[in-house]
């Protein structure tokens, strides 16, 4: 096929004759890095994406704004679009590669992507509700476990209209909407032929998408909020939050959609469970958890939980806990054993739990390092997020008598072997 300039394939969607419209969707597709990167920044601040060693969809791409952005970053990005004309402007590379293909038959094995981006999109699909449902049921599909998919989708109910640049077009009868739409913006009629093929979601036609593909936002609200957090930012809107009606609310839903079984693993990684008091000095922003919190990598604040202290003198390869100390840690593949590697500079006991299940203890002479392996007591291991759980029977205040901290054991490392 041979390769247009954007001029040309702009020309003969609009024609000669309407050089504004020509001029508007040439800086639209031209624009398109810079667009991705402003839908990318608030999914990057709700989980700090690390894009290391993962693989990523971005289904309904244009011409690879995003994949300009993030493929160089990650194991594989592949770019998925539909139209061809505005497909063929993307170009591959490194770890990088493009497909022309449908959103309701992705042509893609089962729980293949790590992260799937579907920004603006689903409503594109002009077969309406039941291809928007296929379309997510595709998306859980090759999604793997513990995947994340990030989406974003206009809201009828807001009045502007962002396809059309108008008011009110989706509230008027059929007959009346490309009248309505053709007197105003002929432009949007030669490119996409009739409104009918723009399918805005109401906030129930979401839900009901979402039930039957069996996917949810990982935040309580399609804004990436919690409703707690929304009452905070915005009163009056929080409280029509609790009411059930914040959703109507927003000129665009987004917001983070995982599948309903992982969504409690998956809400420990958001941002607001990261960061605990005793763990401010660490500098670590990774976005997944780890197999493994080694603290001489400094890449574990965002995995403690309570009970964990920095520690002394501006080192970084070991961490003192408290009588009792929790972290989180993934697993991509399967494990049988958590390793725990540590001090104690006192004679002392310690006992361990996996989400909830004692695994075992042991007894540390003073002075004297320890490393032990319990076995880990389930048979599915892989792609999950274990809770642990360490404590200790004896702790001490260091010798600065200003320094008011319990301390029980020195840790060194914890993972998933």
């Amino acid at each position: 096929m041979t390769v247009r300039s954007p001029e040309e394939v702009a020309r003969q969607i609009f024609g000669p004759e309407d050089p504004a419209s020509v001029e508007r969707w040439v800086q639209y597709w031209g624009e398109s890095e810079k667009r991705n990167s402003r839908l990318l920044e608030p999914f990057q601040r709700l989980v700090l994406l690390d894009f290391h060693q993962k693989q990523v969809l971005d289904i309904g791409c244009g011409t690879g704004g995003l994949g300009n952005l993030i493929s160089r970053d990650c194991q594989l990005y592949v770019g998925g679009n539909y139209h061809r004309h505005v497909l063929q402007f993307a170009h591959p590379g490194p770890h990088r590669c493009y497909v022309q293909c449908n959103g309701t038959g992705l042509p893609f094995q089962d729980q293949v992507f790590d992260y799937i981006f579907a920004f603006d999109v689903i409503e594109h699909l002009v077969g309406g509700r039941s291809w928007q449902i296929d379309f997510l049921k595709e998306l859980r599909r090759t999604l793997q476990p513990l995947g994340m998919i990030f989406l974003t989708t206009p809201n009828f109910w807001y009045p502007y209209e962002g396809h059309t640049n108008l008011y009110f077009p989706q509230y008027l009868p059929a007959s009346w909407r490309d009248r309505y739409i053709g007197w105003r913006n002929p432009g949007f009629l030669k490119e996409h032929n009739s409104f009918s093929a723009i399918k805005l979601l109401t906030p129930r036609r979401l839900r009901e998408c979402l039930k039957k593909s069996r996917l949810t936002f990982l935040h309580d609200l399609p804004c990436g909020l919690d409703r707690k957090e929304f009452v905070r930012h915005s009163p009056l809107r929080g409280q029509l939050a609790y009411a059930g009606l914040s959703w109507y609310l927003h000129a665009e839903f987004w917001g983070i959609l995982v599948r309903q079984e992982d969504r409690s693993a998956l809400r420990l990684k958001l941002l607001k469970n990261w960061h605990y008091r005793e763990s401010r000095l660490s500098q670590a922003t990774p976005a997944e958890f780890k197999p493994l919190i080694d603290f001489g990598t400094q890449s574990f604040a965002h995995q403690l939980a309570e009970g964990w202290y920095c520690d002394e003198r501006d080192e970084h390869s070991f961490r003192w806990m408290t009588k009792e100390a929790s972290c989180y840690l993934e697993s991509r593949d399967e494990v049988r054993y958590l390793r725990l590697a540590g001090y104690s500079p006192h004679a002392n006991h310690f006992e361990v739990w996996v989400d909830t299940i004692r695994v075992g203890e042991h007894a540390v002479p003073a002075e004297s390092q320890f490393q032990v392996e319990y076995l880990i007591p389930f048979q599915e291991t892989s792609h999950r997020i274990f809770q642990i759980r360490i404590t200790c029977n004896r702790v001490c205040r260091p010798e600065n008598a200003r320094d008011r901290r319990q301390l029980g054991l020195m840790i060194f490392s914890i993972g998933l072997v």
